[in-house]
């Protein structure tokens, strides 16, 4: 497969981060025989100091020719901008929340918050849409916040006309106290929360408390033509976690270029590092985030060459 992807950076720090997802997407390609043409623009304040706004027309123009955005920092000035420009219907934030909160003692329960951007109704379809999409492909109950006012019987319609096209998902409707209740108490039993615009910035909120994993948290916005994947920097972190950049580049894997075995390879080589107890010196360990990064792209290229001595890559 050949994919043009766009780095924006907004900072010094941010080479780091483009360093950590192309090296990612160069061991992928090398591994399953793809070709990702990398170019990189300014995001923000390196925008800002080249050309006086945070997000150029010329910036815009060239992500609108790629098929994927990772922008190495989700709280630079002008990402909202960069959504916008792009026509993408909601901001997506995965969460890990504690295995204690779940009852369970293995692993952590990833849980994913969607806030639609706009309550108009081409973007509210747009949404849903996306929303049960990505709860398929990840395998996860859909539970929703109907808007209250003259948007509910708009989302409620548009609900249901993704609920024939997904006959097989269950999505249940959660009043925003329940949805909050539901966050706390069982968040193992949540999967995918789908909010309009005010309900979804508490939510946001809710969610980024109750992670116990801030290094993995990372936002996604995506249609069928392009997408924006961010990793996000946790409050009492310098710079963003090698961790968060794997896990949002697999999600630009699975839902931009549909490559859901790679991102599954990538999924599965970050799980083998996290497990093995590799940590970087930020989250109290030995390594730097270039050397967790090496060891996830030793994890990928063994299982290309197993699954490519199998036939199946």
């Amino acid at each position: 497969m050949r994919a043009k992807i766009m780095l924006l950076t907004s900072s010094d720090r941010d080479e780091i981060n483009a360093a950590y997802a192309e090296k990612i997407l160069i061991d992928l390609s090398a591994a399953f025989d793809h070709t990702f043409s990398m170019r990189q623009e300014r995001i923000g304040e390196r925008s800002k100091a080249a050309a006086g706004e945070a997000l150029t027309d010329k910036a815009i123009a060239a992500c609108q020719e790629c098929q994927a955005v990772f922008v190495c920092d989700a709280g630079a000035e002008g990402v909202q901008d960069l959504y916008d420009a792009l026509n993408l219907p909601m901001l997506v934030r995965s969460f890990c929340v504690p295995e204690v909160l779940c009852g369970r003692h293995e692993k952590p329960v990833n849980l994913y918050v969607g806030s639609v951007f706009s309550m108009d109704e081409d973007t509210l379809r747009q949404a849903i849409q996306s929303a049960f999409s990505l709860a398929q492909e990840m395998d996860v109950r859909l539970c929703h916040c109907a808007p209250t006012g003259k948007s509910q019987a708009e989302w409620t319609a548009a609900v249901r006309v993704q609920e024939t096209a997904f006959p097989h998902l269950s999505a249940d409707a959660l009043t925003a106290p329940e949805a909050i209740r539901g966050m706390i108490s069982s968040p193992e039993r949540m999967g995918m929360l789908l909010c309009p615009p005010y309900a979804g910035s508490i939510m946001l909120s809710a969610g980024t408390a109750l992670s116990t994993h801030p290094n993995v948290i990372h936002d996604f916005s995506f249609d069928e033509s392009i997408g924006v994947y961010a990793p996000v920097l946790p409050r009492d972190h310098s710079d963003i976690s090698p961790f968060a950049a794997a896990l949002a580049v697999a999600k630009l894997l699975r839902c931009s270029l549909h490559l859901s075995k790679e991102a599954a390879c990538l999924e599965a080589a970050l799980s083998n590092v996290i497990v093995g107890g590799w940590e970087t010196k930020e989250d109290g360990g030995e390594l730097s985030g270039m050397d967790v990064v090496e060891l996830i792209g030793e994890q990928i290229a063994t299982a290309g060459e197993l699954m490519s001595k199998s036939g199946i890559a």
